[in-house]
C-alpha cells in the first residue's frame, strides 16, 4: 500500500465526521450536470459515498450507479450508507490498473478526486475516455475553491486551473461544454465525441502544414479544435446564465457565469491570436519581406496588449 492508501483505510470510519459535504453545491452539480435517466454512471473515487444518493436519483429506475474506490474501508462505509439503493453497486479497484469496460459508462464523476491523482492525470484521463461511450460525460468537481483545496496538499497545484486541465481534457479527445472555477467550487464539464476516433493527444498528431508561399498573407486557423471547444464552453455558460435567470437565482450566482464567459472568450482570442503570431513567424523567417515583419509586430503588440 502507498501511504495515500494506508492513510484513507484508516481515516475511512472518522471521514464524514471531519469532511462534511455542502448539499448546496452537490446539488448545484447535479444540476449542471444535467444527467439522463437510464444513464450508467461510474463515480470514480467515491470514497464514502456522499455524491451516490445524488446520482442514484438521476440515474433513475432504468439506470445504474457504480461507487468505484481504491479503499476498501471508503467503500464499506459507503455500502453501510447506501447499499439500500438498487440502482447502485460498490467495485474496489485502482483506477490505475483496474480494466474498466470499454465504451460502457455513459458518465463518469469525479468528486474531489482529481488531485489524488494528479501526477498520472494523463494514464487515469485515457482510462476514463475509453470507459465512456461515444457521446459520454466526463464530470471533474470539488466542493471546495480550488486555492482551498491546494492549500490542503500543502500548496501543491494538486487542482490546476480550468484552462490548463482543460487543455490536457482536449488534448484527450474532449469537448469542453462548462468550466468553472469559483470561490464555492470547482467544476468541469466535458465530452466524449460522438464519432470517436482512438485516443490521440495533441503532440502525436499530424502537425499543421506550414503557411504556403507568397506574398499574400492569408492566414488560416490551424487550432480548430482548441477554438471550437471554446466556443462550446462560452455556450454552455451562457445556457446556465439563461437558467438561473429563469430561476431568479441569487445576482452572485450569475456574475460568477458572466466572468466564467468573459475567462472564455478571453481564452479563444488567445488561441487565435497566437495562432496568427506563429504563422506571421513563418512568413517573416521564410520570406524576409516587411509586409510579414509589420504583421508580426502588430500581432506581438496586440497579445501583450
Amino acid at each position: 500500500m502507498d501511504k495515500e492508501h494506508v492513510f484513507f483505510e484508516n481515516y475511512a470510519k472518522n471521514w464524514d465526521r471531519d469532511r462534511k459535504a455542502d448539499d448546496r453545491v452537490l446539488s448545484s452539480f447535479m444540476e449542471l450536470a444535467a444527467i439522463r435517466p437510464g444513464s450508467a454512471i461510474l463515480d470514480a473515487g467515491c470514497g464514502t459515498g456522499v455524491l451516490l444518493p445524488y446520482l442514484s436519483a438521476a440515474a433513475g429506475d432504468e439506470g445504474s450507479v457504480e461507487g468505484f474506490d481504491y479503499s476498501q474501508q471508503m467503500i464499506d462505509v459507503a455500502k453501510d450508507k447506501f447499499s439500500h439503493l438498487a440502482n447502485v453497486t460498490f467495485t474496489t479497484g485502482n483506477v490505475l490498473k483496474y480494466a474498466f469496460p470499454r465504451k460502457h459508462y455513459d458518465v463518469v464523476c469525479c468528486l474531489n478526486f482529481y488531485p489524488h491523482i494528479a501526477e498520472h492525470s494523463r494514464d487515469v484521463i485515457r482510462r476514463l475516455y475509453e470507459a465512456l461511450v461515444p457521446g459520454g460525460m466526463l464530470l471533474i468537481m470539488h466542493d471546495l475553491p480550488r486555492q482551498a483545496v491546494n492549500a490542503i496538499h500543502g500548496g501543491a497545484p494538486v487542482l490546476p486551473p480550468v484552462d490548463i486541465l482543460e487543455e490536457k481534457l482536449i488534448s484527450a479527445g474532449f469537448s469542453i461544454v462548462m468550466a468553472m472555477d469559483t470561490d464555492r467550487f470547482y467544476f468541469i464539464k466535458v465530452v466524449k465525441a460522438a464519432d470517436e476516433a482512438d485516443f490521440v493527444y495533441d503532440d502525436e498528431e499530424e502537425q499543421p502544414a506550414e503557411a504556403h508561399a507568397g506574398t499574400h498573407h492569408d492566414h488560416h486557423h490551424t487550432e480548430t479544435k482548441r477554438v471550437l471547444n471554446r466556443l462550446s464552453r462560452i455556450t454552455g455558460h451562457v445556457e446556465a446564465i439563461k437558467r438561473m435567470i429563469e430561476d431568479g437565482r441569487d445576482c452572485s450566482d450569475v456574475l460568477v457565469q458572466l466572468a466564467a464567459v468573459h475567462s472564455a472568450i478571453a481564452g479563444v482570442s488567445r488561441v487565435i491570436l497566437k495562432d496568427h503570431i506563429d504563422h506571421c513567424i513563418v512568413d517573416a523567417i521564410h520570406e524576409g519581406d516587411a509586409e510579414a515583419v509589420e504583421n508580426l509586430k502588430k500581432a506581438i503588440n496586440t497579445f501583450v496588449k
